[in-house]
């Protein structure tokens, strides 16, 4: 079985991040066909490789099926949002 190997390095000033995780070719069209993830020539940003990895741990540790695990993603993504823009608000 032939697997696809995701490689992130970020090197921003004092931040270094590198992580190599791989999947099912499958297994990521559906991810994609989802929604969870963007490919673009076989390649992800860092944002969808970090969506990625928390469906990926929901699913492995709390048992959560794939779609709940988006739904779950999208709706901490959501307020994340909504806490910076509480927290910009009471800034002012």
């Amino acid at each position: 079985m032939k697997l696809i190997r995701i490689h992130c390095h970020t090197d921003i000033k004092e931040r270094l991040t590198t992580c190599g995780i791989e999947f099912h070719p499958d297994l990521l069209a559906a991810y994609q066909e989802l929604g969870i993830v963007e490919l673009e020539n076989n390649q992800i940003d860092l944002e969808n490789l970090r969506r990625l990895k928390k469906v990926v741990r929901l699913k492995r540790n709390l048992g959560v099926n794939t779609i709940g695990a988006t739904i779950i993603v999208d709706l901490l993504d959501k307020i994340e949002l909504l806490q910076d823009e509480l927290d910009s608000l009471r800034r002012k």
